[in-house]
């Protein structure tokens, strides 16, 4: 379960209305998302397949998130790295239009690769996923200011990623 919405205003008062990437208050049980621009578009064709990144160091979680996010014919991941310097080489050489983040990794954090997505995207900008077993308040909002569009608890929310992706995919074919 993510923070119930009192909470989040509780964690940062101020900042929802003021900061475009601060969390807005959600239902229970859903995913934080961060406020989007208007002309958010995730992904500009329903048709297009959708290139997924997977950060994350621990194999045997990547492994499950590879089938977890994989879709065939709609989401394939074209990449895992369980550094900073990996997730950001694949950065480089993908377009990428989904990132699942840890923050945690083996060498540097997902912070570095968040920003790299976000400043790297033109006109359709990557959805970013941060998944980290340190879900606390300090670290999701710093998430939200780097550019992460949602943040999940690995001990509370990994079975929504299935239910987030099909958001994702729906969002395409509207």
């Amino acid at each position: 379960m993510t923070m119930p919405a009192r909470d989040l205003e509780q964690a940062a008062p101020e900042r929802a209305a003021v900061h475009l990437h601060a969390p807005t208050p959600q239902q229970e049980g859903a995913p934080d998302r961060r406020a989007r621009p208007a002309e958010y578009d995730p992904h500009a064709r329903a048709d297009e397949l959708m290139n997924a990144l997977v950060v994350e160091d621990s194999p045997q979680i990547a492994e499950r998130l590879v089938e977890l996010v994989s879709v065939p014919s709609r989401v394939e991941v074209v990449a895992t790295a369980a550094t900073e310097d990996e997730a950001l080489a694949a950065c480089d050489r993908y377009t990428i239009s989904l990132a699942i983040v840890d923050l945690q990794l083996a060498q540097g954090t997902g912070f570095g690769v968040i920003r790299r997505l976000r400043a790297a995207t033109g006109a359709n900008p990557a959805c970013i996923v941060v998944l980290t077993n340190h879900a606390v308040p300090a670290l999701k909002v710093a998430a939200f200011e780097a550019g992460a569009d949602y943040f999940l608890d690995k001990s509370k929310d990994f079975a929504t990623i299935p239910r987030l992706i099909g958001e994702l995919l729906s969002g395409r074919e509207n």
